[in-house]
């Protein structure tokens, strides 16, 4: 075999065992070792690697200088990709790859994406005391896309509108819940429209649902199109779908665990070492355990369990190209270690209520 063939076929070998490794299911790794991403033995095979990555991703640069700036943020976090895979210590651990957000730095990926929130003075005043609906003997597991209550995972691009689609998500639930009908909800129309929020510079769900309720309404998608970014308010926008209140969950597992099993839910977390999840259940490695300091508002949209760790299913708005296509699975029951919840997951949950008004195939589980 002649040297070039050697080499491409070495590279061949890295390769699928770095693309296997990277996305492989928990399974795939045990505790010895055997889920370490190899290490890549030449900056051409990196770049190869590089190359692959742009093709698969459809990226494109200006100029050269911009690509091998892009190149050297890519190779730093391969090596951080490969370093954190290697201390994986379950299965079940969460673990990184080679996602759509590869070329970018930690730095320019929380300036796009991730924003402190702040809550609203009045946040406190909608706390539910005690859920009105029965808490007791709960299924182990709900999963509300299994029951046709959540919609497609959607992208918002480089705009700060997780907010936004966290908000239509909820009410997407609650009316499906209760009238049997999925309608996917206008995003854009928040972002054009809701005064107390601020668009693609981000926002907190609590506002955006205050927009609906006053508003009488929200209009779809179809209707009202998601452009990635800040425009006029449509005032001819129809009002499809209407919900009647918002309340915020009283802070504890408990109680957002009792909550999700009627309903999806919107809660804020923090989402600063998410860049590169690719799977598996995320612990925290990157939060503070007594903090409810958040940057993403996102969308609980049930609960399981699987090798012992208990989880959230998350639903995200950043396409289906990131994470378990489009989801996130942060740890549960764990209100001894984390008091609010990992990432902060409990501190700010809330939720739309939508009077019944006609019969539903999932008003069983609804409130």
């Amino acid at each position: 075999m002649s040297s070039q063939m050697a080499r491409l076929f070495l590279l061949f070998i890295l390769l699928v065992s770095f693309t296997w490794l990277s996305f492989a299911f928990p399974s795939a790794y045990s505790n010895h070792g055997r889920g370490k991403l190899h290490k890549l033995s030449s900056e051409e095979e990196v770049l190869q690697l590089f190359q692959e990555w742009q093709n698969e991703h459809g990226r494109k640069y200006g100029n050269p200088q911009e690509k091998a700036k892009r190149f050297n943020i890519f190779q730093r976090n391969l090596r951080y990709i490969n370093e954190m895979n290697a201390k994986r210590k379950s299965p079940t651990q969460h673990r990184l790859g080679l996602n759509k957000f590869a070329d970018m730095s930690p730095e320019e990926f929380a300036e796009t994406y991730l924003k402190q929130i702040e809550m609203p003075s009045n946040f406190e005043s909608r706390k539910v005391r005690k859920d009105d609906g029965d808490c007791e003997n709960l299924p182990d597991s709900v999963d509300w896309r299994e029951k046709g209550a959540v919609t497609e995972v959607r992208d918002q691009g480089d705009c700060q509108s997780h907010w936004a689609f966290s908000v239509t998500g909820a009410i997407e639930g609650i009316n499906k819940i209760v009238t049997g009908n999925l309608v996917t909800l206008s995003a854009q129309e928040l972002l054009d429209c809701d005064p107390a929020s601020h668009g693609c510079a981000g926002g907190f769900y609590f506002n955006a649902f205050g927009y609906v309720i006053d508003n009488g309404g929200i209009d779809t998608e179809a209707n009202y199109p998601y452009r990635a970014k800040n425009g006029t308010c449509n005032e001819n926008a129809k009002k499809v779908v209407s919900i009647d209140n918002l309340l915020v969950v009283d802070g504890t597992e408990k109680g957002l665990l009792c909550r999700v099993s009627k309903q999806p839910v919107s809660v804020s977390i923090d989402a600063t070492g998410l860049q590169f999840y690719t799977g598996g259940v995320y612990g925290g490695d990157n939060c503070t355990k007594n903090s409810r300091f958040a940057t993403f508002v996102c969308l609980i949209v049930g609960y399981g369990s699987v090798g012992g760790e208990d989880y959230w299913i998350v639903k995200t708005s950043w396409g289906k190209e990131w994470g378990e296509k489009g989801y996130l699975l942060i740890k549960r029951n764990v209100s001894e270690e984390w008091p609010y919840g990992v990432c902060a997951i409990n501190a700010a949950a809330g939720y739309p209520i939508k009077k019944v008004s006609s019969a539903s195939p999932l008003l069983s589980a609804a409130i």
